[in-house]
Formats: C-alpha cells, structure tokens, sequence
C-alpha cells in the first residue's frame, strides 16, 4: 500500500487489509510537494443525517477562516450528501455580507459557462457560488469541469 497523504491509523488500514509492515508506505506531510493543512472537528450523535447536517455550519466558518481565497476539499460519505453539503454551503453564503464569496472569476463567465458547458441542475446552481462537487454520479464531462476549475 502506498499511501499519498499521511495516515494517523495507516498500520490499522494495512493490517485490515492484510498488508505486512514492509508493504506500507506511509509519507509524512513534510514531503509533500504542497504543504497540506489539516483541521480535523468532532460532531457528536448516532444518526448519521442530522450529524452531516450540523456539521455544514461549521464547515463553512472553517472554509471563511482557513482558506478564504483558495480553494477547499470537503469529504462526504455519498452522492446525496454531496448535493445536500453544497446546497447548504450556499444557504449559508446567501445569509453572509459576500453571497458569492468562493467565486473566482467575473460572474458573467461562469453564466456563460453554466449555459454552454454544464449538464447537471444542481451542478449549474453550485458552481454559480463557486462551490463545484465531484462524485461518480456526474456525467464525465461535468466531472472534467469541476476538476479544471478548481485546479
């Protein structure tokens, strides 16, 4: 196993996957070619819904504090939930002084953009906040799009 970023529990990952100590390769954050910075926040409760929903808020405030003019990989477990995270990014950039505050070019090219290049409803509406989601349920050429904008 090679693992491209680094791991707390890499040895658990291997051992679950059968993997012996001499096939793990684990890199540290310090080779990276690009400095990574993690921020990691714990969110009490059983029932996975409402837990994916509280965390949106906070999401979003580590987005505005950590990186406000770079962009952000948010993680969620399903295609669902991507759409859902993305809505509520919105939701709360809408009830901000900057509603478009992760859109980083004129809005007039992306309208443009949205009407010639993009498939997916949802997909127009997020990317015309500057918030892109990527999952395998997205047509590929939506998915190269995402990919090249937020590059």
């Amino acid at each position: 196993i090679g693992l491209s970023t680094a791991l707390a529990n890499a040895h658990d990952l291997a051992n679950w996957l059968g993997i012996k100590d001499n096939g793990l390769f684990n890199f540290r954050p310090a080779v990276r070619p690009v400095p990574l910075e993690a921020h990691i926040h714990g969110f009490p409760g059983k029932h996975y819904c409402p837990r994916m929903a509280t965390m949106n808020k906070p999401t979003f405030q580590a987005i505005v504090q950590h990186s406000p003019e770079k962009p952000v990989l948010v993680f969620v477990a399903s295609r669902r939930q991507t759409r859902l995270t993305a809505l509520d990014l919105i939701s709360l950039c809408a009830g901000s002084d900057h509603p478009r505050r992760f859109l980083r070019m004129p809005f007039e090219d992306m309208e443009a953009l949205l009407q010639t290049s993009v498939t997916d409803e949802t997909l127009k509406h997020t990317l015309a906040f500057g918030i892109g989601m990527h999952h395998a349920g997205l047509d590929a050429r939506d998915r190269e799009l995402v990919e090249e904008l937020f590059v």
